[in-house]
């Protein structure tokens, strides 16, 4: 179904009844892990917990939304070792939704949209998912048109020295960024390399690279 303009508009700064009415399109229950602090411009989710049918809503409430202050999806899944193959395939069977190369990078493309349009966003944080670099490069397309972020993580997402060299060329010519954090990201010294390129002095580096 296609929202009207006025739908839009009112839902860019409602993000819960924006929200409930997309969850009622779609004859679903909407969340009360994602309303609960929704008052306070706050969108604070641990995304194990989110089926796979239930993310829609969300990101496509996200997309437009120009209320939010802070937001943060995180995801404390830890994947089973290959050591035991037949307990492997069962635990990969478990595998939360939010860690599926769709959902991941159907997430940052709602954050790529939010970027762009938000005036009001400060605080973006990414916990414990594997962000591919399709997903990294799509967000940055978002970070390079946003002023108004001031904080960025990406802890335990593990994107590596590839990753971080995507995330630094987004963050190079930020005016309004003035901390990062890449604890447990798997980097390198040729990671921390690229990061010392970027890092002005305004910024506050949070982690040491490990």
């Amino acid at each position: 179904m296609i929202e009207s303009v006025q739908v839009r508009q009112r839902g860019a700064y409602d993000f819960e009844t924006h929200y409930d009415n997309l969850c009622a399109l779609q004859d679903s229950c909407p969340l009360p892990a994602v309303k609960a602090h929704l008052s306070q411009g706050v969108l604070d989710l641990n995304g194990d917990r989110i089926r796979a049918n239930d993310w829609m809503p969300v990101l496509n409430t996200l997309r437009i939304n120009k209320s939010l202050e802070f937001v943060a999806i995180r995801s404390y899944y830890t994947p089973p070792s290959d050591d035991n193959e037949k307990r492997a395939l069962i635990e990969k069977r478990k595998t939360p939704s939010v860690r599926s190369k769709e959902i991941t990078y159907r997430m940052c493309k709602a954050l790529k949209e939010c970027l762009c349009v938000t005036p009001n966003l400060t605080c973006l944080e990414i916990q414990g998912l594997p962000l591919r670099e399709r997903d990294l490069n799509t967000l940055m397309k978002g970070l390079v048109k946003n002023s108004t972020l001031n904080h960025l993580s990406f802890e335990y997402c593990r994107i590596g020295d590839a990753g971080l060299d995507i995330v630094c060329k987004g963050i190079k010519n930020s005016t309004s960024i003035n901390s990062v954090n890449f604890t447990g990201c798997s980097l390198t010294g040729k990671g921390a390399d690229s990061l010392a390129k970027v890092i002005k002095v305004s910024f506050r580096l949070l982690s040491t690279p490990h």
